[in-house]
């Protein structure tokens, strides 16, 4: 799994006009800038939280007294300025808005906060391109990476929270990142982005230079949000992983794919029970074979990303 930037723009200009913040933007984000502002966000969401009640209304009396603010005229200035994007004003006062609610998650999470890092520990698994079974995870400069020490391949990479982190031993924070990356999956097949909610395109990638033993390697399965440009590379297996067939017969083999970190799928994918033909990527035609023990699946998957039992394998 790795992050990268969806197709950029070709000059400078074309960088410049995307790029460029709308005016509702600026202001939102200028309302943030003030420690009373915070202050306000923080409070309501300190209520609702103590009062477990969603959407919870205060009055600007209750608002104004849970607040450190010096005089009420000052005080409503700067509940003004956070009303519509952050704070909605309703008959029986004022609530966090789905923003607002937001920021004030991410001030707990301790979103701006440095992610601590830890030396190499092993991981289970198996390379996809030398095949050695010599995986490390690491936390270094806020991203998890999952590396082979034998070639110094990066199997996945990917930003990593402070929240995430905290109190959580290094061999916890690598294995929930292995949870994470098939929590993004789940919303990825539902078109979601696992970032913002918006749509996202599916496709298969090609990377030159990059084949591997016993399984496709140089094609990926990514999904980039067509609203916020978050961008996703999964192995081109894992789709048929989670085909139900698939899932179970995996099962059966001691392999429970949503409890398996992808890191130790890769051993499975380089080795002699998988099989992958990417016949063609437009449109796509792809094969997966999996024989463990006498059993067999052969499956398909076609340009709309749908995964069929096929009858037979018969690779280009």
């Amino acid at each position: 799994m790795s992050q990268d930037d969806a197709d950029g723009a070709d000059t400078k200009d074309d960088v410049i006009r995307t790029s460029r913040p709308a005016d509702e933007q600026v202001d939102a984000l200028r309302a943030l800038g003030n420690e009373h502002r915070l202050a306000i966000l923080l409070a309501l969401g300190d209520r609702e939280s103590a009062t477990r009640t969603n959407a919870l209304e205060l009055s600007f009396s209750e608002l104004y007294d849970a607040v450190p603010v010096e005089s009420t005229s000052q005080f409503s200035y700067h509940l003004s300025q956070l009303v519509g994007p952050f704070v909605a004003e309703t008959d029986g006062g004022y609530r966090l808005t789905y923003a607002g609610d937001k920021i004030v998650r991410a001030v707990r999470s301790g979103l701006y906060e440095t992610t601590p890092s830890f030396d190499p520990v092993a991981v289970a698994g198996a390379c996809v391109g030398c095949g050695a079974s010599d995986l490390v995870g690491v936390l270094r400069e806020e991203r998890v990476v999952v590396r082979c020490r034998a070639c110094e391949r990066t199997m996945l990479s990917d930003s990593f929270p402070h929240s995430q982190a905290s109190e959580r031993s290094p061999d916890e924070i690598v294995e929930s990142f292995g949870y994470r990356i098939w929590s993004a999956y789940v919303l990825i097949r539902g078109d979601l982005c696992p970032e913002c909610f918006g749509r996202v395109e599916r496709r298969v990638d090609a990377h030159d230079g990059h084949e591997t033993p016993g399984g496709a390697g140089g094609y990926t399965f990514a999904a980039v949000c067509e609203t916020c440009d978050f961008t996703i590379h999964l192995p081109v297996e894992v789709p048929a992983v989670f085909h139900p067939r698939a899932s179970a017969l995996l099962a059966d083999h001691g392999f429970a794919p949503l409890d398996t970190p992808l890191w130790e799928l890769f051993e499975l994918f380089v080795s002699e029970a998988w099989t992958t033909d990417v016949r063609a990527t437009d449109p796509l035609d792809a094969r997966f074979e999996l024989a463990l023990d006498g059993d067999t699946l052969t499956l398909a998957m076609d340009e709309s990303f749908a995964v069929t039992p096929v009858d037979d394998f018969e690779p280009s």
